[in-house]
């Protein structure tokens, strides 16, 4: 599985996911693109941490 799929698979899984878009209370604006409020991918995440973020170090495995 290429790396954006399992970024996908994994963030539509997660009860953590926050785009990080969502939390700067951006919204639909000028400030982010339309991939980052559409479509959940860890690296959009509040929670990812460059990929340190514990959920997706505990369950990658179960999506690659």
């Amino acid at each position: 599985m290429n790396n954006d799929k399992l970024l996908k698979s994994v963030a539509d899984n997660c009860p953590e996911y926050e785009a990080i878009t969502i939390a700067q209370n951006y919204g639909a604006s000028i400030l982010n693109n339309l991939e980052a409020l559409e479509k959940a991918k860890c690296d959009l995440c509040v929670n990812w941490q460059d990929g340190n973020c514990d959920i997706f170090q505990k369950h990658h495995h179960k999506y690659s």
